[in-house]
């Protein structure tokens, strides 16, 4: 029996590839971390997501928080069971205004991972509609067959390599409106991508990325992750670090580290002609 989700809801997932909203902080608790972003912020000098991907949580004990929120924790284990891992999070960005869009794609091409079962919850730390450019998605797509990809670079794309799917069924597209505390959980080979902000304020949505142990990664070694509910069984997965203070310099060491990874095996999979 599900624990937050209805059987309802995790059927909708199931069929859909994806879910909204899950309630996982108040508005006023969502205001606090999106005051903690603004502080990361006016600290970096720049935007966050600029240096803070893949394992963006793991410099930071808050985010770190943040991925084992039980709210959130108990709505994955209804949909992947009572192990869960946290590999990976990334923080998506728009300024108020902001002409910068996200490509139609799947995060499965950017992954390696068997079976291609992610689950990633998008927070909303403040309020993401579809003038702010919320997320959009097209129901149905994680099912098949595998999206194919042109590398199709933009200026204002914040897709870094351009990826962006073809022939997508755009006016089949569902509009993910959440407000600030709110998810949505998405399977990582449903087609989704974003437009442009065209709101009077920012857009900030965290992307946090979760698996069963026995999802394995299949491009390099060492591959690590964070239990955030139940056990890690098998050998998949090396556990990640954890941060002893804001900015820890040996977790951003780490995440840049694992972060390489990623970037280097996308761009070989390129290389040799991978476009789905």
């Amino acid at each position: 029996m599900p624990k937050v989700l209805t059987d309802e809801q995790v059927k909708q997932f199931n069929k859909d590839g994806f879910l909204f909203p899950v309630e996982a902080y108040t508005r006023e608790e969502a205001s606090l971390l999106h005051s903690k972003f603004v502080a990361m912020e006016e600290k970096l000098g720049h935007e966050p997501q600029m240096k803070f991907r893949i394992k963006a949580h793991l410099p930071f004990p808050w985010l770190c928080d943040v991925v084992r929120n039980s709210k959130l924790v108990d709505a994955l284990e209804d949909i992947l069971g009572p192990n869960v891992l946290c590999w990976g999070a990334s923080f998506f960005t728009k300024k108020a205004n902001d002409p910068r869009f996200v490509s139609w794609h799947t995060d499965s091409f950017y992954y390696g991972l068997e079976p291609a079962e992610t689950v990633t919850a998008w927070l909303a730390f403040n309020d993401s509609t579809v003038e702010s450019g919320c997320v959009q998605y097209i129901p149905g797509t994680h099912k098949g067959p595998p999206a194919v990809h042109e590398i199709k670079m933009h200026e204002h794309n914040l897709v870094p390599q351009g990826q962006t799917v073809v022939d997508v069924p755009e006016d089949e597209s569902v509009y993910a409106e959440v407000h600030a505390g709110q998810v949505v959980l998405h399977h990582e080979s449903i087609v989704h991508g974003s437009g442009p902000n065209n709101a009077n304020h920012p857009r900030v949505g965290f992307s946090i990325h979760y698996i069963a142990p026995n999802v394995k990664e299949t491009r390099f070694e060492g591959a690590t992750a964070m239990v955030v509910r139940g056990k890690n069984v098998g050998n998949n997965w090396g556990i990640d670090p954890e941060p002893k203070h804001d900015y820890d310099p040996d977790c951003i060491k780490f995440m840049e580290e694992t972060r390489a990874k990623f970037t280097n095996s996308t761009a070989q999979k390129i290389a040799v002609g991978g476009r789905s």
